[in-house]
């Protein structure tokens, strides 16, 4: 099985009038982390949502592709989803508002230093598996 990421980024539209204002904003941006093991052929947009919502990890943290802004709050779901190689081919998406379909960007950007954050757990972490990449 292949492990893959699918990052959601969201801006306040009540506070900032776009994507742009918002990524220069400390509380600009909010992104859900999915994690993805690749298996299940069929491809339904729900499936890339963990069945449980209520065990995450959150941190303040930087978009992963340039200029790499730390104004991200990013919510990082415990559970990981299955998708098929199919699903992880998708290669465009439709934004509200905006007609032309854009292109998802792949991220290949190494695990960055932590930097004094906080790691918070929406649940006991005990013992639970690294997602950390190892050298």
């Amino acid at each position: 099985l292949l492990t893959k990421g699918l990052h959601v980024v969201h801006y306040n539209s009540e506070l900032y009038p776009n994507l742009s204002a918002a990524m220069a904003q400390r509380d600009g941006l909010a992104v859900l982390g999915i994690l993805i093991k690749v298996f299940i052929p069929a491809f339904d947009v729900q499936s890339l949502l963990p069945k449980d919502l209520g065990r995450y990890y959150r941190y303040n943290g930087s978009l992963t592709t340039p200029p790499c802004y730390q104004s991200v709050i990013w919510t990082l779901f415990h559970e990981r989803v299955q998708i098929s190689k199919a699903q992880v081919r998708f290669r465009h998406r439709h934004t509200t508002g905006i007609a032309d379909r854009m292109l998802l960007q792949d991220n290949y950007r190494t695990t960055q230093a932590l930097n004094h954050r906080v790691v918070f757990a929406s649940f006991s972490a005990g013992q639970t598996e690294s997602f950390c990449v190892r050298k």
